[in-house]
C-alpha cells in the first residue's frame, strides 16, 4: 500500500508540472480565429501544354526526378513535361471560357489545426456550361507547405473516399510526427470536380501546425504562399486512358500578394531555463521516492519473513 501511494504522489507531481508548463507556454500567442480573408479579381488563363491520362498525379513526376522541394519550379517542370496536340491547339481557341472572375482565399479555425479555403469563381461566359458538359474536367490546387505546417494524407484519403475530393496526394515531407525544425516542405494536390452545374470550385484543405521553435514573443508566424492553381479537361469521348491526354490550363497569376499568414502559439523562450530546471528536479524527486520506496516495501517484506 506505502508503495502504491508514493507512486501516486510521483505521478500526480508529474501531471501538475506538465499542466504547468502547458499554462506556462500558452499564455501569449493565442491564435486568431481568421488570419487570412484575400479576394483577388481577375485571371489570365493560358494553355500549358497535354500530359497522358495515366498521369493521375502531377507532382508524383516531379518527385520522380526531383527529390526535395529546395527549390521547387513546377512550372518550369510542366512547361518540360507536357507535349502538344491536336486537342491542346483547340483548346486555345477557347481559352477565354476558363478565366477566373475571382479568387478568395480564406483560413478559418483556431489553434493548431486549420482549414485553408480556395474559392475560384469562373467567368460567365456563355460557352463555359456547353464545353463541361462536353469534357471531363477537373480543379486542381497545389498548395506548397513551409516546414511548420502540414496536411494529414490519411485524413486526405479520407475525404477522397467520402468524394469530397476526386484525389488527393501529399508528397515531400510525410512524417507527421516531426517537429518544425526538424521537417521540411511538402506539397499538396487536390483535385476537385469542375463540372458541378455551377461556376464555383471550393476546395478546403485541412492543414495542422507542427511543434513550433521557442520564441520569446510567444508565438510564431507561418506563411502560406499562392498555390498553383490548374484545370486540366479531356473529350469525353476519349475513354481510354492510354489514348486520351489532359490538356493543363494555368489559370493565371492574380496582381497582389496572397499570402496566408497562420499565428501559432509557442513557447516562450524566456520561461525555458526555468522550464527546464523545475521538469529536471521533478523528475529527479519523483525518482528518488520511487527508489526508496521500492527498498522500504522490499525491507518490510524481509522483516514479515
Amino acid at each position: 500500500m506505502d508503495i502504491l501511494c508514493c507512486h501516486f504522489c510521483a505521478y500526480r507531481a508529474l501531471w501538475l508540472l506538465v499542466i504547468w508548463s502547458i499554462i506556462s507556454f500558452n499564455s501569449k500567442g493565442d491564435s486568431d480565429p481568421l488570419v487570412l480573408s484575400l479576394k483577388k479579381e481577375s485571371s489570365y488563363p493560358k494553355i500549358i501544354g497535354c500530359v497522358p491520362c495515366s498521369h493521375e498525379i502531377l507532382m508524383g513526376s516531379y518527385f520522380d526526378t526531383h527529390k526535395s522541394l529546395s527549390d521547387p519550379d513546377f512550372r518550369i517542370f510542366l512547361d518540360q513535361e507536357t507535349r502538344s496536340s491536336d486537342f491542346c491547339e483547340r483548346m486555345i481557341h477557347n481559352i477565354e471560357i476558363f478565366g477566373l472572375s475571382s479568387l478568395q482565399r480564406d483560413l478559418i479555425g483556431e489553434g493548431s489545426h486549420r482549414k485553408l479555403i480556395t474559392t475560384m469563381i469562373f467567368n460567365d461566359h456563355p460557352e463555359f456550361t456547353h464545353f463541361v458538359d462536353d469534357h471531363f474536367c477537373e480543379a486542381v490546387v497545389v498548395e506548397y507547405l513551409p516546414a511548420g505546417v502540414f496536411s494529414d494524407p490519411f485524413e486526405l484519403q479520407h475525404l477522397v473516399g467520402r468524394k469530397v475530393f476526386r484525389d488527393a496526394s501529399v508528397l515531400g515531407d510525410t512524417n507527421l510526427e516531426l517537429p518544425s525544425a526538424l521537417s521540411s516542405r511538402s506539397v499538396v494536390e487536390i483535385h476537385s470536380d469542375a463540372m458541378n452545374g455551377t461556376h464555383k470550385v471550393v476546395v478546403q484543405l485541412p492543414l495542422h501546425a507542427r511543434y513550433p521553435l521557442l520564441d520569446y514573443r510567444g508565438y510564431v508566424n507561418i506563411n502560406i504562399n499562392e498555390p498553383d492553381l490548374l484545370l486540366r479537361c479531356r473529350p469525353k469521348e476519349d475513354s481510354e486512358l492510354n489514348a486520351c491526354s489532359w490538356t493543363l490550363i494555368d489559370m493565371g497569376i492574380f496582381n497582389g500578394s496572397s499570402v496566408a499568414a497562420w499565428r501559432t502559439p509557442c513557447g516562450n523562450e524566456a520561461h525555458a531555463m526555468a522550464v527546464t530546471i523545475i521538469t529536471y528536479l521533478s523528475a529527479l524527486v519523483c525518482s528518488l521516492l520511487i527508489v526508496l520506496s521500492s527498498a522500504f516495501f522490499s525491507q518490510k517484506e524481509t522483516n514479515i519473513a
